[in-house]
Order: structure tokens, then sequence, then C-alpha cells
């Protein structure tokens, strides 16, 4: 703790400026070739409106990111690390096999991948490890349900209507804390843990 403060640390020490963390399922090899033709499959059927994709090596599945602080048990991306090595959890199987349009950031409308419900509730069970895990470090709760699901690329506007996609098998045998460089489409991966 903060020179032996009872109350640890206040929550911005060792947090980077103008970045974003979270965890997140990353895809490798084979998978993320998957990924990437379904997403250029879906670009070629989008309806109306000029698509940004997503870059092959910020495909993700997003997990949880840290919400409220309260005192942190160390400095930021520290407590992040430790919350991360404080998860077990076994490896699972996870299936992409549908397309569906989310509003993403800034409310711009994103085409994504969506998993099963089978692979839904593996997901769930491995975010709120995390959220327990990060609670133990001094963020704030966060009790949300996921729709998990990879951003495949953004555009003007699409249509909304869900369309089956030829499914991704992908076995998840690892998360990761990525740090996100805000507006510079970076991501770095500052940990990863692996899936037992």
């Amino acid at each position: 703790m903060a020179g032996d403060d009872l109350f640890g640390w206040s929550g911005d020490e060792g947090l980077e400026p103008e970045c974003a963390y979270f965890f997140a399922l990353m895809p490798k090899g084979p998978t993320q070739q998957q990924i990437g033709e379904r997403r250029e499959s879906a670009i070629r059927a989008r309806s109306v409106g000029r698509a940004s994709p997503v870059d092959d090596h910020r495909l993700h599945l997003s997990l949880c990111a840290p919400k409220t602080l309260k005192r942190l048990r160390a400095p930021f991306e520290q407590s992040l690390q430790r919350a991360g090595a404080e998860v077990k959890a076994s490896a699972f199987g996870l299936r992409l096999d549908g397309f569906d349009t989310f509003n993403g950031g800034f409310g711009q409308p994103c085409r994504v991948l969506r998993s099963d419900a089978a692979s839904s509730t593996r997901v769930q069970a491995l975010k709120d490890s995390l959220g327990r895990a990060l609670f133990n470090q001094g963020f704030g709760w966060d009790g949300g349900t996921l729709a998990p699901h990879v951003t495949l690329f953004y555009a003007d506007h699409l249509e909304s209507p869900y369309s089956p996609a030829e499914a991704v098998e992908w076995h998840v045998d690892e998360f990761v804390l990525v740090r996100s460089r805000v507006g510079k489409h970076r991501h770095d991966i500052i940990g990863r843990w692996p899936l037992h």
C-alpha cells in the first residue's frame, strides 16, 4: 500500500494518460484469419454506408473494463495485472455464428460477429471472475451482463437485421489485458494469462 496508508492508492497512480484499459479475448492464427474472412464477407454484403474495418491485430472480444475506482491496492496498471493473475478458469470452446448490428463508440453503428448462447454463458462466467478479482483489488463492482461479440467494422449507416454467418470455432486458452491508445488505433497487450 502507498506509504502504509490503510486506505491504499487513490486510483490514478500508474494510469497512462489518454489510454483506455480492458480485458479481452484475442484471436490468434487460424481463428484470427477466419474472423478476418467473415469481416470481409460482411463488408461486401453491407447495405449502405462506407465501412471502416477493424484491423486484424485489433480484433478482440471484450470481457470487461475497470469501473469506478474505490481505493486500489497498488498503482493502477499493477492493480489490473494483479486482478488478471487472481483469475483461475478453464479453457473453453467459443462459437461465433451470427452477424449482428450494434451501436459502437460515439453511437456509430458497427457490424459484429456474435457468439451463440452456450458460448455466451462461458464468456460471462469468465467476465464475472474478472469482476470479482477487480473488486478485490479496489475497483468498483461490475455486475453487468455481456453480449459477447467481435466488432468487424464501423459504418455511417447499417441495416440491422440479424443474418447467419459461417461459424468460427475458437478454442479460448488465454485472456489478455489491453492498453488502448485513444484515437491512435493501437492496442498494447500488457498482461496475458492462460486458461487451464
